[in-house]
């Protein structure tokens, strides 16, 4: 009698009723989180009065939120499948804590970066010698659009740079949008000291004001609210102009502006320009005096 072949074949385990029915929860959760998913990325959408950032902002915690949910879910779905093998999987355990030690890292830098708040979408901080606006972060990596190397400008170089949060738990993270829009702009001017710049000064001081002025009203509402939200002092001029020598004996006039930071590029140009123009219309002026007195003494000894 021929024996069936069938009967050498391995037969396939059978799924209990408890397995099947996680395995119902676990698909159902997951399609309920998508399209709790979809659903909210439409509105984040629809919402066109929202800034970019703000949208952004939200759609970065809408996702770390679903995810969070979605793994506890699971967790929860599958605690009485997995409490069966916890024993078993001590040494497995011990070597995924080893090869996912990165992983893990990372995850503590977001934790940490939640728990602090030390920045979120839309800011512009510096980590590291990394600078640039946050446009997207999770519970492993932290992406920034990157600025150009100049501290004083926020400049964007069109490089988006991936940081892990890893780095969050020994490097320090410099926040600059405590001021938001606004930033302290210092910039100097040095000329040379056949120019009397110190009895110009007014002169200087109205140049500046002149074209400070259009900011003037949203700077002072800005470091009042800046003041009011954070208790932090701010500086009370919002114009600063100095005078003062370089180590080669140059004069030089140092300005320091609370602008907008997109604004604080043009109005040195403008600044600069208009003084150095000025400056040097006295500087002929001043010249064309001298030869002509020169010239008043030579034919008075004639």
């Amino acid at each position: 009698m021929g024996s069936d072949p069938t009967n050498f074949l391995l037969p396939l385990p059978a799924l209990d009723g408890l397995a099947l029915l996680d395995i119902a929860a676990s698909i159902a959760l997951l399609g309920l989180l998508v399209v709790i998913r979809l659903v909210a990325t439409r509105l984040l959408r629809s919402k066109t009065e929202a800034s970019p950032h703000i949208q952004r902002r939200w759609s970065a915690t809408i996702r770390n939120v679903l995810f969070l949910l979605g793994v506890i879910g699971l967790v929860l779905i599958w605690a009485p499948q997995l409490r069966t093998f916890a024993l078993s999987l001590t040494a497995v355990a011990v070597a995924l804590v080893v090869a996912t030690k990165e992983l893990i890292l990372c995850f503590s830098g977001s934790f940490l970066r939640a728990s602090t708040r030390s920045f979120s979408i839309g800011d512009r901080i510096e980590i590291g010698n990394s600078r640039g606006e946050v446009v997207d972060h999770n519970i492993f990596v932290t992406a920034l659009h990157e600025f150009d190397g100049n501290v004083q400008y926020f400049q964007f170089t069109g490089r988006t740079v991936v940081i892990p949060n890893s780095i969050l738990l020994n490097t320090p993270v410099r926040n600059f949008s405590l001021l938001r829009d606004f930033i302290y702009h210092s910039f100097s001017l040095t000329l040379e000291p056949t120019t009397n710049v110190f009895g110009h000064r007014d002169m200087i001081e109205a140049t500046v004001d002149q074209h400070y002025a259009p900011h003037r009203a949203q700077a002072e509402h800005v470091n009042a609210s800046i003041e009011r939200r954070s208790a932090v002092d701010l500086k009370d001029a919002l114009v600063s102009v100095r005078f003062g020598t370089t180590d080669i004996g140059k004069y030089r006039v140092a300005i320091t502006l609370f602008c907008p930071s997109n604004a604080a590029e043009t109005l040195e140009r403008q600044i600069t320009c208009d003084l150095m123009s000025r400056m040097h219309d006295l500087a002929r002026q001043a010249e064309s005096e001298a030869e002509q007195s020169n010239s008043s003494r030579v034919e008075n000894t004639l």
